[in-house]
């Protein structure tokens, strides 16, 4: 038997879902609660107990799957040891796999047409992201591996890693050689 709390946890987790896959399909101004609730499979009334507005749904489930994300994004760490170029190499897959994970939520993000409030929520990732890129450099130039000036350095790869040029690059004319495009312009940073 499952507990109330199990099944608010499923139902807001259905919603939130809904939500997502609703923005991704129509965007905000298209956006409807009644279409949310349908793909959740709750009434539109439940939805409304969750968030009384739309902006507030739409900020509530882009917030919640951005903090987790920031979260996981935050956390990754290079494999001890590695060498400068795989340590590049790995931030690139990295991102990949991140941008994959939650192409969504990026795409969502990154398209535009939120309410200020929600579309902050790029500008907080994009600096987690922008950390990790400081602190992966800082560690290359500590090395004594970078050819160029660590702020240089940081500043070319959070241009190539961020997402609305991620997207560009993937979909573009490089196609599936994008990662190594974009690995091999990071790796020009690097001595020999």
């Amino acid at each position: 038997m499952t507990s109330r709390a199990e099944n608010v946890s499923r139902t807001s987790a259905a919603i939130e879902s809904a939500t997502l896959a609703e923005l991704a399909l129509v965007g905000y101004a298209g956006l409807r609660v009644a279409a949310v609730a349908r793909r959740a499979g709750v009434a539109t009334r439940t939805v409304y107990l969750h968030s009384p507005q739309k902006s507030q749904l739409v900020h509530d489930a882009l917030r919640r799957r951005a903090t987790a994300f920031a979260v996981r994004v935050a956390r990754w760490r290079p494999s001890a040891g590695a060498s400068a170029e795989a340590i590049l190499n790995e931030l690139v897959v990295f991102h990949r796999r991140s941008y994959r994970s939650e192409k969504r939520l990026l795409e969502t993000l990154a398209d535009g047409g939120l309410p200020p409030h929600s579309a902050a929520l790029l500008r907080d990732l994009d600096g987690v992201r922008l950390r990790i890129i400081q602190r992966i450099m800082a560690d290359i130039a500590h090395r004594g591996s970078l050819r160029v000036r660590t702020s240089d350095a940081t500043a070319l790869a959070h241009a190539l890693m961020a997402y609305p040029t991620w997207r560009l690059a993937i979909t573009g004319p490089a196609g599936r050689r994008a990662e190594s495009l974009i690995a091999t312009a990071l790796r020009a940073t690097l001595l020999v």
